[in-house]
Order: structure tokens, then C-alpha cells, then sequence
């Protein structure tokens, strides 16, 4: 019997994630050229609209993954046990799990204020939904935005594990982003089951979804992606997608120091931050050095602002994360 295909999206145990086998994304410069060698003269031509646009993925196959994963589990109403949904940045996670929860209008918790995390005088506890009369699972569309590390800003994340680890929120799905993960493992160390992600896109998944084309072209978006959706998309649109160019990433300032560093891992960590939120988290940067490293970081394209929020880029992250594991910071699983 022939063995069945592979499908793009597939919805994992952190512990079965694979990431691509291919170089890390130092060496993807340096080992580029030999691929061009292996390339075909005979390349397939592109249109303009294929060199000037990049493709924007939709996560709704993912999202009919993730009902054929969890179905079972959720119409189970004996089964009061928790769902946990790990996001890489920039992955299509957090997409996929929206668009099925909205399809079965999970009850969707409400997340705190920041800006009060911090102050001692705060005691803002988690708002659990009432179980209803059919108990509806609910939902914390990201636990990352829950917390601010800093001595008084845990308590609200705190609280939340101790109720929900204890069975008395009951059913729920909750997702957080792989950083802010890696950091609440050490905050809450305790072993927590179910932990779920969408499994790395390999060479075969990249060309299904039309982001790149060509065995070398492949390996090496494989390479800066990681598997990474997002990231792939993002450099989908810097050549055609046959083209044997490399892919040019964004370039750290020339002058990287402490400061650097510590500004991308705070907004990777609390999946974006404004401004006011990194002085609060990042007390030993004055101001107008923190001023200085946003703009520099912005105008490399290795962060953005949105909606008041500073992040990390799709297309920076990949620059980002070697610098954060060349200076030896605690990295995130994928």
C-alpha cells in the first residue's frame, strides 16, 4: 500500500516538532553558491506579479487541521483537561487557532492591563467565565500579553496558572508565544502535558504553498525560515522565486552592545511592547538610550511599530535569534 502524502499543515507535540535539517541561518550566505551549481539551466520564467508581490498565506487548512486534531477532545464533556498551543513568532499559530475557535465561539478570556502589572498596589487577578450550562471550553488567546518581567509584574500569570493547573477554570485551550514560554517554564516549573504547535514546513511544504521553487531556492528558505511560515513568506518577495540571488536579510547596527541585545529578547519575550512597558522591564537602559536602539532597530527593519506596539519583524527574526543565541540568552525550542 502506498504510503500516504504528507500534509502541509500538521498540528504536533512540541516534543515531535522537527525543524528543517538544514545549516543554520549564519551559514546560508556562505553555502548559497553551491548550490547555484546544482540548480538546472532549464529554470521556469516568471511573471512581474511573481517578483514584485509576496504571497500571503492562509492559515485556514491549518485551522481545519487543528479541528481533525482536537474534535475529539472537545465534544468530549467529560474530559475537563487543557489544551496548551505554543506559537513560534510569525508562525500562523496564533492565526489558526482564531479562525477554529471563532468556528466553535470558544469563550475567549479577557487579558489584563499591562501598565498596572507592575505597580504594588495592583491586585488584578484573573477573570475566569462562569462555566456555562453546556461547558463550553474557553479560550486565552495569548498568555504571553499576561505578564511584564519584572519583580511585581508576574503576579496576574502566577494566579492564572495556579487556578488553571489546579481543574477549577476547567476546559480550556491556551496559547503562548515559544518565547514567553520558554521563560514561564522557569517561572511555574511545573510539567504541564498537551503541549501542541504546528509542525516546521520542510522543502516539500514550502513548494506546496508557492514560496519558493528550485532545490537550492528551497533549502536555503528552509534554512532562514527554520520552517517557519511566516518568516518564509516574508522573503518570498524579495526575487522570483526560482531566482538563484540569496536572500538578503536585514543587517545589525554596526555597533551591537548590552542594550541591543536586551531590547529584542524584552520584545520577543512579551510578544511586543510599547515603549513605556520596555522602561519598566528594562530599568537598567536610560531613556534616551532606549530612544536611540528603537529607531536603529527600526530603520535596519529588524523591528516595527504596530498599533503601539514595538516587535520583532518577520523578516528580522531570524537576524535576531542568532544574535540572541551568539550572546548566550535563553532561546525559545524552535
Amino acid at each position: 500500500m502506498a504510503e500516504e502524502p504528507k500534509k502541509t499543515w500538521q498540528w504536533v507535540t512540541v516534543d515531535d516538532y522537527e525543524k528543517p535539517t538544514v545549516p543554520t541561518v549564519i551559514k546560508v550566505k556562505k553555502w548559497w553558491g553551491k548550490f547555484i551549481r546544482w540548480i538546472t539551466p532549464e529554470q521556469e520564467q516568471e511573471s512581474e506579479d511573481d517578483q514584485s508581490s509576496a504571497l500571503e498565506l492562509s492559515f485556514d487548512d491549518a485551522a481545519d487541521a487543528l479541528e481533525q486534531c482536537f474534535s475529539e477532545w472537545l465534544e468530549d464533556d467529560e474530559d475537563n483537561s487543557l489544551r496548551w498551543i505554543i506559537a513560534p513568532p510569525h508562525s500562523g499559530v496564533e492565526e489558526a487557532v482564531k479562525k477554529w475557535a471563532e468556528k466553535h465561539s470558544l469563550r475567549e478570556m479577557n487579558l489584563p492591563d499591562r501598565e498596572p502589572l507592575c505597580d504594588p498596589g495592583d491586585s488584578t487577578l484573573p477573570e475566569f467565565l462562569s462555566k456555562s450550562d453546556d461547558n463550553k471550553p474557553w479560550i486565552m488567546p495569548q498568555l504571553a500579553h499576561g505578564f511584564l518581567r519584572q519583580t511585581n509584574g508576574l503576579r496576574w500569570v502566577r494566579e492564572f496558572f495556579s487556578t488553571v493547573l489546579s481543574g477549577e477554570a476547567g476546559k480550556g485551550v491556551i496559547v503562548c508565544d515559544s518565547w514567553a514560554w520558554a521563560f514561564l517554564e522557569k517561572v511555574w516549573p511545573v510539567p504541564v502535558s498537551q503541549l501542541w504547535t504546528l509542525q516546521g514546513l520542510d522543502q516539500r511544504a514550502l513548494e506546496e504553498l508557492g514560496l519558493a521553487r528550485g532545490d537550492g531556492r528551497l533549502r536555503a528558505l528552509a534554512a532562514l525560515s527554520r520552517g517557519n511560515a511566516g518568516v518564509a513568506a516574508a522573503y518570498s518577495d524579495r526575487y522570483q522565486r526560482s531566482s538563484e540571488k540569496p536572500f538578503e536579510t536585514p543587517s545589525m547596527p554596526s555597533e551591537i552592545n548590552d542594550a541591543t541585545a536586551f531590547v529584542c529578547y524584552a520584545l520577543l519575550l512579551h510578544r511586543g511592547l510599547n515603549k513605556g512597558q520596555l522602561v519598566k522591564v528594562l530599568p537598567i537602559i536610560s531613556g534616551s538610550q532606549l530612544e536611540i536602539q528603537l529607531q536603529v532597530l527600526h530603520q535596519r527593519g529588524l523591528i516595527e511599530l504596530e498599533q503601539e506596539l514595538w516587535y520583532v519583524t518577520a523578516r528580522g527574526y531570524p537576524v535576531v535569534r542568532e544574535l540572541l543565541a551568539s550572546r548566550g540568552f535563553w532561546l525559545d525550542r524552535f
